[in-house]
């Protein structure tokens, strides 16, 4: 019996693949019997066309339907019976000899296609569907489909795509599913199986039909050498577009296919837990989408889980139609499906040519064969040579430094807002740090001052050297970045903020400029602004101008740039909120943590990279060898005026990206540091306390250290002594801090804090005991403040608890030292009892070579001695000890300890904000290709050669989007857009997880035009 073939041909856009479409028709060598052309929404023009054009009949469907029911109606004409939507047609009694063959406006077959796929299915009777090879519209010579399966997880699988054909697979034949496009299907068992599934709207259709086939017994081939130009304009099957938003909506349609498949697949009995489980699936989905750098489809994937959830009575009749037509069990179906070996090899493979493609393979750094290892191995050396007296210390305290909390959970129940106020964003870093060595938190610290300097080298190291490929230029950076007179003058003073500033700024800024390469880098970049700015708040303003000026230099990756500031947003909201109620909004730059007093370098002294006044004991060191009246900042500057030339070659000689950032950044850094020696926030006694300027010199520094490390690349055979010179005059000007530390003379000291031994013992076992702290610094001038149970601990201080001016607890903590240091004064156990204070500690004045201090602490001491509320305890390590005695009973104060009711949702936000950045920052993402940028085309009738216009997506299909300009390809084989892989829209190598579309099976040959949205594991 002949076979009859009925061509049912669906038209949406109307387009000028329309037209070459019907003349593929027109020029097959067998044409089809009947053409069935179907309008599915394209109005009067459309049907006007259709009609006009040779064809046998037109179907109107009045809307826009998905593929299926488009199909379903012409077939239904041609049959000449009424369509029944998603139920086996009962009208009529097809023979086995009757086809159809399924097409769309931007399907060409070529001329043999017809003639080879009906020769293909006449060798065997069993044959019920068979799929053409589907080759790109633009570039024939390229795969796109060749036959679909499923993994052993249920996730589609394109078996051939992205390669040029070469006729290698012209001699397959049985496969487990074929696309729509192309399909040819025996008319009786179309009508038999009941068409498309209706919940298929765009994804899957085809794929689940042939299932289904097989199931009832049937065969599914694929016929090679039937060959369609296939253009993927939406029409069947999604529609492939570089836009985000056309990629972000076909993930969402392809993840809903996929889990109306596993519903439909699954076992009876498993079907009401996997059904209870689809939100709580959509929920993970979303980590799992974070997790691999694709924020964009996080909303996709609950919305997917959360319409078929809602969608039961699609699932139902899907598996009443599975079991209707089933004739053979579901082990004829598994030993088509593809096996785990080929899915994991082809992903790898995948994976490696779209990175060698997009240029991601990893740049070699060279660490030890320019210098790298050198450089780190001098740094630990300088190190130990500096901090030999850490060596067994397991605390430490002084300067800015305290002791942290005994537990990690103390830690981090101190980043939240209690009725104190709100915890400085500097916690949140102390918390992370703390639970590093959660056996005793107070270690990380004493770790990181260890290591401070080798750390420093090597970021430095590394930043040098994404601007330079010199050996030397990346040693001077790295050297001058990790000796630098902020760096270890913060040693010396104990500024633990600073000296994780300096740590991690040059890994901020690799992440930050290559933020708009993926999302992981972006979540990188946010992380570290988070670290830096709660550690140096004083450069929120250089922040957010260097964060515009990025924008402005990304346009393409906007939401990637400005998703670095999502971090330091967050750590600092509750402080913003705290410091408007309060009406000082620039507390937010105080300085966090403990802050010693200090006095700010003058201007001159800030451009040589000194942040405070006296560089660092250079002016004592003259004044001891007799040179006091030298100029010592003329003498330091010329130490430093090598460093300054090299920076100045860089400003001139180097790639303006490398020239316009050092001077930038030193800029922005100058500024901030001037800027902040003006600004007094706070005092210490009656002496007004400046922002600490180091914040600011960091930045400026590493503006300087980049554009001397760019410098060198041009100096040729003068680079060596020069650069040895620099860095002899570098390591001089940090001399007299560098002795300090080496000396063990600096303010950070082994122990844990400033109370005496029998008091840190008893307020462990009461930590609200008080113990009043008493230092002289001056004629008739103390300093007192009251430490309670154990002592201060560095992770409770608070920049809320801050005032402008004297507090009423400040005011009776003054009244009672003034009491106190006075002869013959009232009994004042009430007073001392009223604060809870049961200690008073006169430190010692080691430090303090004022004669004056001298002669008031021993005044001072004459009077504890004889006031009748205080024991004498004798000498201790920190100073002479006093216990208050018997003291009465304290005065119960009304005082709201309720923190605010806002402040749990808060901190729940940060911890949530922080855990999504931490996932996005790991390098977890795939390699993902974007779609080619498709030639604009005009339309049919179209003077002016515009392109297509878009029309509006119908319910259940693809939105259909204007065609791209033109982009030169840049390799000789460059890839054929596909479907989203994976339940995406883009083409994504390695990723099956739940329902992908996933890679093929052999090596791709993808265009290095097209760009990447996720690094991937690519961090150096």
């Amino acid at each position: 019996m002949p076979t009859r073939v009925t061509a049912i041909l669906v038209a949406q856009r109307g387009s000028h693949w329309l037209d070459e479409t019907l003349a593929a028709l027109a020029a097959q060598t067998r044409r089809p019997d009947r053409i069935i052309a179907v309008d599915n929404g394209g109005g009067d023009a459309l049907a006007a066309r259709l009609n006009a054009a040779a064809v046998d009949g037109v179907v109107s469907t009045g809307s826009k339907l998905s593929f299926g029911r488009a199909v379903a109606l012409g077939v239904a004409a041609a049959v000449g019976a009424p369509p029944a939507a998603g139920a086996p047609h009962q009208a009529g009694s097809p023979s086995e000899s009757d086809w159809i063959w399924l097409l769309s406006e931007d399907s060409a077959p070529e001329p043999q296609a017809l003639a080879n796929i009906i020769a293909a299915v006449q060798r065997s009777p069993s044959v019920a569907i068979a799929g053409p090879k589907l080759v790109d519209w633009e570039h024939p010579e390229r795969i796109i489909e060749l036959g679909q399966s499923l993994t052993r997880t249920g996730s589609r699988w394109k078996l051939r795509r992205q390669e040029l054909d070469q006729e290698q697979y012209d001699h397959l034949q049985d496969t487990l599913g074929v696309g729509p496009v192309g399909m040819l299907v025996r008319q009786d068992v179309w009508m038999r199986l009941g068409g498309f599934d209706p919940a298929l709207a765009v994804y899957d259709d085809g794929l689940d039909l042939s299932v289904r086939a097989r199931l009832a017994g049937f065969r599914v081939i694929v016929a090679p050498h039937s060959r369609i130009r296939f253009a993927q304009i939406g029409v069947a099957g999604p529609h492939i577009d570089r836009r985000r938003s056309v990629l972000r909506t076909a993930h969402r349609q392809a993840r809903t296919s996929a889990l109306h498949r596993r519903l439909a697949y699954a076992p009876a009995a498993l079907v009401p837990f996997y059904w209870i489980a689809l939100p709580f699936i959509g929920v993970l989905r979303m980590v799992w989408a974070l997790l691999r750098e694709q924020p964009g489809n996080m909303l996709g994937e609950l919305s997917a889980a959360l319409r078929v959830f809602f969608r039961p009575g699609a699932v139902a009749r899907a598996r009443h139609r599975i079991k209707q037509d089933r004739s053979v069990g579901w082990d004829a179906v598994r030993p088509l499906r593809v096996d785990p070996k080929s899915v994991r090899t082809a992903r790898m493979i995948d994976r490696e040519a779209l990175r060698a493609a997009q240029g991601r393979t990893r740049p070699e750094l060279h660490f030890v064969s320019t210098g790298g290892l050198g450089v780190l191995l001098g740094a630990l050396v300088a190190a130990a040579a500096l901090f030999w007296w850490l060596l067994g210390t397991d605390v430490v305290s002084g300067g800015g430094i305290a002791p942290l909390s005994d537990s990690v959970a103390e830690l981090w129940r101190n980043t939240q807002w209690t009725a104190e106020g709100p915890a400085d964003p500097y916690a949140w870093v102390l918390a992370t740090l703390g639970t590093l060595t959660f056996w005793n938190p107070s270690l990380s610290i004493v770790l990181l001052l260890a290591l401070s300097i080798p750390l420093a080298a090597f970021g430095g190291w590394h930043w040098a050297a994404r601007v330079t490929e010199h050996p030397a230029g990346r040693a001077i950076g790295a050297g001058a970045w990790a000796l630098s007179p902020v760096l270890l003058g913060s040693l010396d003073a104990g500024r633990l903020p600073t000296v994780i500033v300096v740590i991690a700024l040059p890994w901020l800024l690799i992440a930050a400029s290559r933020a708009r390469e993926s999302w992981s880098w972006a979540g990188s970049a946010s992380l570290l602004a988070g670290v830096v700015l709660a550690c140096a708040p004083a450069l929120i303003p250089a922040a957010i101008v260097l964060l515009i000026v990025g924008a402005c230099t990304s346009p393409r990756g906007l939401s990637k740039v400005f998703s670095i500031a999502l971090v330091p947003l967050a750590l600092f909201a509750p402080l913003a909120l705290h410091a408007i109620r309060t009406g000082r909004p620039l507390d937010l730059l105080l300085d966090p943590g403990l802050s010693p007093a200090f006095t700010p370098g003058n201007p001159w002294h800030l451009m040589i990279g000194f942040p405070e006044f006296g560089l660092h004991g250079w002016a004592p060191l003259l004044s001891m060898i007799g040179l006091g009246n030298a100029p010592t900042t003329l003498l330091v500057g010329l130490l430093m005026a090598p460093l300054a030339l090299l920076a100045a070659l860089g400003l001139y000689t180097a790639p303006v990206r490398v020239s316009v950032f050092g001077a930038l950044a030193a800029g922005l850094g100058l500024a901030t540091a001037i800027a902040s020696a003006q600004v007094q926030l706070t005092s210490v006694g009656a002496e007004p306390l400046s922002i600490w300027t180091g914040s600011g010199i960091a930045l400026f520094w590493i503006g300087l250290a980049t554009l001397a490390a760019s410098g060198v690349s041009v100096l040729r055979k003068a680079a060596a002594p020069l650069v040895a010179v620099a860095a002899i005059g570098a390591v001089l000007a940090v001399l007299p801090v560098a002795a300090h530390l080496l000396l063990k003379q600096s303010a950070v000291q082994p122990g844990s804090g400033r109370l005496p031994a029998l008091v840190e013992a008893a307020g462990n076992l009461d930590p609200e005991i008080g113990t009043l702290v008493l230092s002289a610094v001056g004629e008739h001038a103390v300093h007192a403040e009251i430490e309670r149970g154990s002592g201060t601990r560095l992770d409770t201080v608070r920049t809320a608890r801050v005032q402008p001016t004297l507090s009423a607890e400040e005011q009776r903590i003054a009244t009672v030292v003034g009491q106190l240091a006075s002869t013959g004064g009232e009994d004042l156990r009430d007073a001392l009892a009223a604060e809870r204070i049961e200690f008073v500690v006169l430190l010692q004045n080691d430090d303090i070579s004022d004669g004056a201090a001298e002669l008031e602490r021993g005044t001072l001491q004459g009077a504890l001695d004889q006031n009748a509320a205080l024991s004498s305890a004798g000498e201790t390590d920190s100073g002479l000890l006093w216990r208050v005695e018997v003291p009465a009973e304290p005065v119960a104060e009304n005082v709201d300890a309720r923190a605010p009711l806002i402040a749990m949702p808060f901190w729940w936000a940060q911890i949530a904000m922080l855990a999504a950045m931490v996932l996005l920052a790991l390098p977890t993402g795939d390699i993902v290709e974007r779609p080619e940028r498709r030639p604009r085309r005009p339309r049919k009738g179209d003077p002016g050669g515009g392109a297509v216009a878009p029309d509006a997506p119908a319910e259940g299909a693809m939105p259909a989007a204007p065609a791209a300009p033109a982009a030169p390809a840049t390799t000789a084989a460059p890839a054929a857009p596909a479907e989203a892989a994976s339940d995406s829209a883009s083409v994504s190598a390695g990723e099956s997880q739940g329902d992908p579309e996933a890679s093929a099976t052999s090596a791709p040959t993808p265009m290095t035009e097209n760009r990447t949205d996720s690094k991937g594991a690519d961090h150096e």
